[in-house]
């Protein structure tokens, strides 16, 4: 897709409608483009909830209305739903829409598109029959119910009866429908999570457990002249004391030859502080260096695996065990009875592999833990590498980066941060920052998928908080 004039244009995926549109004072065109010999008709609607405005549009061939294009957008500002004006062209069709506040240049024009209609299948009871019926979000919702309660031979039904499991499916598709803040940036309501293209169930994350997840799986050459292999925290804690010390060496010779966030840099700045660390796994030994270096360092993770790890590591190290902390938080309530008032949070990578609707909890919990003037520090993967990869799913995103990990498919999700989205979310507390850093690191051109985005702010407190 391309936005004329505008930044940051969504990214709709290939071999679908093709959408251009521009400006001006007082409205917002949009040109759609498709094949018009097999899709020659078009029609759309456009809804307007807690001040999003959603425009769908389909495509489909009149002898054959089952051949069809359909494209929702999301737009960045309101617009006049009955101020609007439609039109075919030799190429597909345009839409002009008046905008709510004319004089004012948007920004953004376009926060998310997608080109996957939603549907669903409701089990009704209609004069004590059950009747399954499926609908999508842009046909006739009523006329679909209708169709389907005409195949079930002696049903009686009244226009209320329609009118109810039409209301249905509206509250179906609006709950699965997600709320797009800012390009890229959508939330779902519960019981749903955004996966980066749509709304899935957040069952999966049902466990605490598995919202603070740092991965201690790492790639190594166990044998001289064998394939590298991975292994995950329990297969290393299960190494006797040389082959741990061998793995353990062979893959930080290996890890030092890697681009890294500037932690060294920290652990000076930071000497004699309390540092609270989100998240043990092994990956660039932060917490070691740190506590080497003079800070006082507390290290929570919801994995105990991963702490027995940070522990054997630290035995193998001659870490200055007094400045090292280990904390098992298996649950909410106990990531909030760490004691402690930090000078420091680090969240690094670990606040990213669960949906963000999820995580509200406990970012208000870390944050409780840090102390008036005190540093929040979060490293997650950037926003332009997940654009760059074509705006994929959650889980397909996880996929790119973790390909040369062992990660539980069933458990695969990541997510990208930037300054604006982390401050969305930390937004819900009611604090103030100062912003310290924001800036991408990883290797230019990337060697592998590691371009992350680095945060550090200096916490101002929140609404009538002294401490």
């Amino acid at each position: 897709m391309a936005g004329a004039q505008d930044a940051e244009a969504p990214q709709v995926p290939p071999k679908t409608v093709g959408i251009s549109f521009e400006q001006s004072a007082d409205n917002v065109f949009f040109d759609f483009q498709v094949d018009t010999e097999t899709y020659n008709r078009v029609y759309y609607n456009t809804t307007v909830r807690d001040g999003e405005t959603l425009v769908k549009v389909v495509f489909h061939n009149e002898a054959d209305p089952s051949t069809q294009k359909f494209v929702r957008l999301h737009l960045a500002q309101a617009v006049l739903p009955s101020d609007t004006s439609a039109s075919t062209t030799q190429d597909g069709a345009k839409l002009t829409f008046s905008k709510a506040n004319p004089g004012q240049r948007w920004s953004n024009v376009v926060n998310f598109a997608s080109d996957e209609a939603l549907s669903g299948t409701l089990p009704v009871n209609v004069a004590g029959n059950r009747v399954d019926i499926t609908a999508t979000e842009f046909q006739d919702v009523k006329d679909a119910i209708v169709r389907s309660l005409d195949r079930v031979e002696g049903i009686q039904y009244t226009p209320n009866d329609v009118d109810a499991i039409a209301s249905q499916f509206g509250e179906a598709f609006d709950k699965s429908t997600p709320y797009c803040l800012a390009p890229s940036l959508c939330v779902c309501k519960p019981p749903f999570v955004f996966d980066g293209t749509k709304c899935v169930s957040a069952d999966l994350w049902s466990d605490f457990q598995s919202l603070i997840v740092s991965q201690s799986a790492v790639q190594v050459q166990v044998e001289e002249d064998k394939p590298l292999r991975v292994l995950a925290e329990q297969e290393l804690l299960q190494l006797d004391q040389g082959s741990f010390n061998a793995v353990f060496d062979t893959y930080q010779k290996r890890a030092a030859r890697q681009q890294v966030w500037p932690y060294m840099l920290y652990s000076q700045t930071f000497k004699g502080s309390d540092v609270l660390v989100v998240g043990a796994g092994m990956t660039q030994f932060e917490p070691l260096v740190l506590a080497n270096t003079g800070c006082n360092v507390t290290v929570v993770d919801t994995n105990i695996n991963n702490l027995k790890l940070l522990n054997r590591i630290a035995d193998a190290s001659d870490v200055d065990r007094a400045n090292l902390h280990l904390v098992y938080a298996p649950t909410l309530d106990g990531l909030g009875e760490l004691s402690g008032n930090f000078d420091v949070v680090m969240a690094l990578d670990s606040l990213t592999r669960a949906p963000t609707e999820l995580l509200e909890g406990a970012y208000e919990v870390l944050l409780s833990k840090l102390r008036v003037g005190g540093r929040w520090i979060q490293l997650a993967p950037s926003k332009s590498r997940y654009l760059a990869e074509g705006s994929p799913s959650y889980a397909d995103f996880a996929r790119i980066y973790n390909r040369h990990l062992g990660v539980p498919e069933e458990k695969v999700w990541y997510e990208w941060l930037d300054l604006r989205k982390l401050m969305k979310i930390l937004g819900r507390t009611r604090t103030k920052f100062q912003i310290v850093f924001e800036g991408e690191l990883g290797s230019n051109p990337a060697q592998f998928p590691d371009n992350f985005q680095l945060i550090d702010l200096l916490y101002l407190g929140g609404s009538g908080e002294g401490r």
